[in-house]
């Protein structure tokens, strides 16, 4: 059964961001605006310490439609897993609820490669690859091309540490 299906019926308060009031337009079957004070999803996302946006913004699904990272609107706005993420239109953010494990980048969003050398640096949203159908972040460039001559490998040793790592991390 899909995680739509499961979820409907559940209405939650959303705080206001960016001066707008709480009641924003519904979503699908009145999906819980905040899964992450649900339980739904145990990961701690990278996230403006300020706003709590994630991806500096960026709509998580333009890696995957536009092969680029592209600015959300705050209009289409979601707090998913703690964290506020923008997207360009209302059909990126129901595909996102809709399988949000595809969609959002890998370890949190933390860097990849300092991941699969057993530390945490924050992934920058414009330094990105798509591997196997996964967003991975990278801290630096050189990060992302030293990523590139050994990807398989070093993304099995970054989904071996992420554990140990991501224990570290206070939500």
């Amino acid at each position: 059964m899909p995680a739509i299906a499961l979820l409907a019926g559940l209405i939650f308060s959303v705080p206001s961001f960016f001066g707008r009031a709480a009641a924003q337009e519904a979503l699908p079957s009145g999906l819980n605006r905040d899964f992450g004070s649900a339980g739904f999803l145990s990961d701690v996302i990278v996230k403006d310490q300020f706003t709590g946006l994630a991806l500096g913004g960026i709509d998580p699904l333009s890696y995957f439609i536009d092969g680029a990272p592209g600015l959300g609107k705050p209009k289409y706005d979601l707090t998913f897993a703690g964290a506020l993420w923008w997207f360009a239109n209302i059909g990126n953010r129901a595909a996102f609820l809709d399988a949000p494990d595809i969609y959002r980048p890998q370890f949190g969003g933390y860097g990849a490669m300092a991941v699969a050398r057993g530390h945490l640096a924050e992934g920058r949203p414009q330094i990105w690859l798509l591997q196997d159908d996964q967003v991975f972040l990278f801290y630096s460039h050189a990060n992302r091309v030293a990523w590139q001559q050994n990807p398989k490998e070093l993304a099995e040793a970054a989904r071996r540490q992420w554990p140990l790592l991501s224990r570290q991390l206070v939500p």
